[in-house]
């Protein structure tokens, strides 16, 4: 397919616009993609595993084949239909399917409709879905919240039966492009997050948020680093200090696991502790465990609501040097850790 889309997103800040290209060549595993806010476009092509993303005026990079296939459009559909049954707390969902018509095409027009009290008062949300009845082709999407529309997905252009020249998947950087990639230490990190939480290795390949004094990594269960959708999506946040190259912190979060209860205290501290001998290892033995269990956690705020992660966090000390705090969940499981000062 090749596909032009329109993607408006509403905020405090204002709003924000942003126009897609995207060819996509799902038979031979190729695909482009070109984004633009109007100030600046972002460039990703991949073909047989190798990926190229860039932004003009930018630093770019190449990813290896370890980020996987490439998730066509029409998985991408399923995939939000899927976020269709993810929902608030204590709230109350209406679902529909009708048929109807979008740029002359017979589609099913999917609606969610929400309503969730928050902090005692009531909210209302509403999920709009226009999928092509022949494809599978997400072509429109809204999102509403208290009859504000705060999100909106447009197809303005879409060629079912494209011609592709061979020269538009060429995974390449232009000349001038800075290419960035992770040295071989933060590379161990990595390796070492993903055998601690296997669930990672699902995961896109990892974006840099480089802050001062750290790299900190960004890592989605996403196929691609680019989604456009109003629904908080699982992620995996990792620093590491760059100057020792040691692993700082891991934080996962996922909006199936979304809680404000905590653990046993029991259950906490078992679970933590047989985390920690993963971690470090015969060395679990010279950790003591601090007798009161704080509570932590994260999450996102999504419209007036806080997605929270709420842990029970479970910290070990040794005798010197850094202690350790292990974040679980009400399902005991762990979602996170980080070092602590001596």
């Amino acid at each position: 397919m090749y596909i032009e889309s329109t993607h408006t997103s509403k905020a405090k800040q204002g709003t924000q616009t942003q126009k897609a290209k995207t060819w996509d060549n799902t038979i031979k595993g190729e695909w482009r993609e070109e984004i633009s806010d109007g100030k600046r476009v972002q460039h990703a092509v991949g073909k047989e595993g190798q990926v190229a993303a860039y932004q003009e005026g930018g630093r770019g990079f190449v990813h290896s084949a370890t980020i996987g296939t490439y998730d066509n459009e029409i998985n991408k559909t399923k995939r939000e239909l899927q976020r269709l049954k993810v929902a608030l707390p204590d709230s109350k969902v209406a679902m529909t399917v009708k048929e109807a018509q979008l740029l002359n095409r017979a589609v099913y027009h999917v609606v969610k409709k929400e309503e969730a009290k928050i902090d005692g008062k009531l909210h209302h949300y509403q999920d709009d879905l226009w999928i092509d009845k022949e494809t599978g082709l997400l072509l429109k999407r809204t999102f509403t919240h208290n009859q504000a529309q705060a999100f909106s997905y447009t197809v303005d252009k879409v060629d079912f039966q494209p011609v592709f020249d061979e020269k538009t998947f060429e995974v390449s950087i232009p000349a001038g492009v800075e290419q960035s990639k992770f040295s071989p230490e933060v590379d161990k990190v990595i390796a070492k997050v993903t055998k601690l939480f296997p669930d990672t290795a699902q995961f896109s390949d990892y974006d840099n948020f480089g802050i001062e004094g750290n790299w900190q990594l960004l890592k989605m269960f996403e196929a691609q680093k680019r989604v456009y959708s109003p629904t908080p999506r699982a992620e995996a946040f990792v620093i590491v200090d760059t100057g020792l190259n040691e692993l700082s912190k891991v934080m996962i979060q996922n909006p199936d696991w979304v809680s404000k209860k905590l653990p046993a205290e029991k259950l906490a501290k078992e679970k933590a502790a047989a985390f920690l001998k993963q971690l470090v290892g015969d060395q679990a033995s010279q950790y003591k465990v601090e007798e009161k269990v704080e509570r932590g956690g994260g999450g996102v705020i999504f419209e007036d609501y806080d997605y929270g992660f709420v842990t029970a966090d479970v910290t070990f000390r040794p005798a010197t040097g850094k202690g350790i705090t292990v974040s679980v969940d009400e399902a005991g499981r762990i979602v996170g850790f980080q070092y602590t000062a001596e």
